[in-house]
């Protein structure tokens, strides 16, 4: 097996900062009656979720 690539809370943080924006847009779009775009952000949000659990695993993995 490869082994996993450490992350730092650094990263963690910079994943949190991301979805917080991807939320802030998605409002800004459904405000301004982009559907398909609000919808898309959507994907986006869940998107980054996962890498945010992937990172905190990876996280765990490492720390010593």
């Amino acid at each position: 097996m490869r082994p996993i690539t450490p992350a730092t809370p650094e990263h963690g943080q910079a994943i949190a900062n991301a979805v917080e924006r991807l939320r802030e847009a998605r409002t800004l779009l459904r405000q301004a009656g982009a559907r398909q775009a609000a919808a898309a952000a959507g994907k986006a949000i869940s998107s980054a979720e996962g890498a945010a659990r992937h990172v905190a695993h990876r996280i765990r993995r490492t720390s010593t």
